[in-house]
């Protein structure tokens, strides 16, 4: 954070739960600065949702039942001879030592609540609530999962720790691998179960009604049948995402009226994403072309002005994923040898975290085996081939994604430094799969008695059958790509030891183009066609490698 402001560094998660509409929460940890009048150092505190103040960690921890101090320092620094983090929590101690036990923790963040003037055991009940349902709904929102939750609570802080004494980059916020695309899907989804929450609540009002002036229940009176109608029909027509009276709060311009110049433009338009950005301020960074993009989305396609890089279009190959559910995932990670949190989170072994859908579920020994195995499952259809598998190294983590809006794009998969497609697939594509009966006698076209019958071979087969990988912008990070097949002719020869060979008997040729020499690499993927980054517009341009 810049300097002014009392927060040095800032931990942010917001959970948006798997079933179920509850909306996107946050939660926050911030480490303050040195403040002048107190002598006290680095204070964290956590920032609950609908919880007025900021709360020491020390007091959530132990409204989350981890009470003594040694317990507590075990869930956020996982080294206890590391001297330097747990110096940096000495304040820390300080800040929460005058709270000792569970329920007095529940009282002190029930008392900063938004409803004030509750009894006790109310204060209490209330704190427990949200501790349940606010506080990091995306591990569980249900009774008893406050270990989880503290050891999650803990990893933040750790990272958060990490980034503070400097062995840790920042997060890059517009990394395109942390963000995700809302579909019309889920955008219509929410707005129906908003609607449908109101319709209920006017049905319960009725009723309410009915029983207080004793008069005789009526259906069609009760339920107001056109409020789903009109408020799908408001939000459609006039792109106001949400609530007709809260339209100052709700999100503009998500529907919009299909292009149609030239069908070129049509598209277009229809590979367009926005992002939900205020144009007015003149924020450089998530406007500019990053890294990440190559391959996700169009480096030329965006419109000039105050919406320069924020609207995007994805590029011709990009696709967004459509998320499936974590269960057999887990399921199979725990038949794979996946250790418990309780057990060994702060243990000295050597072990990787592994993380779904960014809940931290537990602990392994080898994972480098689990990744080729999940990789092997992935190609064979075993696992859904959307799921996206980032293994960082450095950090001993294991990060699984198999959830929906993730930009992904396709490509083709190396082994032994070759390609996994070869030509019986390229035949397949071309003139489909010949058909034979039980037999085995070939079909024949009743119309063409000379025609063999051939099933149609389509892309997601190839899929299938491992020649080609969807990878989205956090796994592409993790893998080596070659440019072209030619690159990786170049990398066996150099691999054997031998030199590639040179193309017109070695005269100088002014229009070849200039290759970069390569280093010898063991590829693991291999681009599909470099020309592939552009998006529907750019791919119109003529020689768009030959300008100046």
């Amino acid at each position: 954070k810049a300097q002014p402001s009392p927060i040095n560094f800032l931990a942010e998660i917001r959970s948006a739960v798997e079933k179920g509409g509850k909306t996107i929460s946050q939660f926050q940890v911030k480490l303050y600065h040195r403040n002048q009048e107190r002598s006290l150092g680095n204070v964290m505190k956590a920032t609950i949702p609908y919880i007025k103040v900021d709360i020491p960690i020390w007091v959530v921890f132990r409204a989350l039942g981890v009470i003594s101090d040694r317990d507590i320092l075990e869930h956020i620094c996982y080294d206890m001879q590391d001297a330097q983090m747990l110096e940096m929590l000495k304040p820390c101690i300080d800040d929460g030592f005058v709270i000792q036990d569970r329920e007095v923790a529940l009282d002190f963040i029930g008392n900063r609540g938004t409803t004030t003037g509750l009894n006790r055991e109310r204060r209490l009940r209330y704190a427990q609530e949200i501790l349940q349902k606010e506080m990091l709904p995306h591990i569980s929102m249900a009774e008893g999962a406050e270990s989880k939750k503290a050891y999650f609570f803990g990893y933040m802080i750790h990272r958060l720790m990490l980034a503070a004494l400097e062995r840790r980059d920042l997060d890059d916020r517009d990394h395109f691998g942390k963000k995700r695309l809302d579909l019309a899907g889920p955008l219509l989804a929410n707005l129906f179960r908003m609607l449908f929450r109101k319709l209920t609540r006017d049905v319960y009002r009725y009723l309410q009604k009915c029983v207080e002036t004793h008069k005789e229940f009526n259906l069609s009176l009760a339920v107001k049948h056109n409020t789903i109608t009109n408020g799908l029909k408001y939000s459609l027509a006039t792109g106001n995402w949400g609530d007709q009276k809260k339209s100052m709060s709700a999100k503009a311009g998500v529907s919009q009226v299909l292009n149609r110049y030239t069908y070129a433009s049509t598209l277009s338009h229809l590979r367009r994403c926005d992002t939900p950005l205020g144009r007015e301020g003149k924020i450089a960074k998530p406007r500019q072309l990053h890294n990440h993009h190559w391959g996700m989305v169009c480096p030329a396609e965006t419109p000039e002005g105050q919406a320069c890089g924020l609207v995007k279009n994805l590029s011709l190959m990009s696709c967004i994923s459509v998320g499936s559910i974590s269960a057999p995932v887990i399921e199979f990670l725990e038949e794979w040898g996946l250790e418990s949190l309780e057990e060994n989170a702060h243990s000295a072994t050597p072990c990787t975290k592994v993380f779904v859908n960014g809940v931290w579920i537990g602990v392994h020994r080898d994972a480098s085996n689990l990744v080729k195995t999940i990789k092997k499952l992935r190609r064979k259809d075993d696992i859904s081939p959307e799921v996206s598998v980032v293994r960082d190294i450095r950090e001993r983590e294991l990060r699984l994604y198999t959830d929906a809006g993730r930009v992904c794009r396709p490509l083709f998969v190396v082994e032994n430094q070759q390609l996994m497609i070869r030509k019986k697939h390229v035949e397949k594509v071309a003139h489909g799969i010949p058909l034979y009966d039980a037999a085995g006698n070939p079909v024949m076209d009743p119309e063409d008695p000379d025609k063999q019958l051939t099933d149609p071979y389509p892309f997601t087969n190839l899929i299938r059958d491992g020649g080609i990988e969807m990878l989205d912008a956090e796994e592409e990070e993790t893998v080596m790509i070659c440019m072209s097949p030619e690159d990786l002719e170049t990398s066996r020869l150099q691999a054997a030891g031998l030199e590639p060979p040179v193309k017109n008997n070695g005269e100088f040729d002014p229009g070849a183009r200039i290759k970069a020499p390569l280093n010898v690499h063991a590829f693991t993927h291999c681009e599909i066609h470099p020309s592939m980054i552009l998006g529907v517009c750019a791919s119109i341009i003529p020689f768009p490698d030959h300008n100046q």
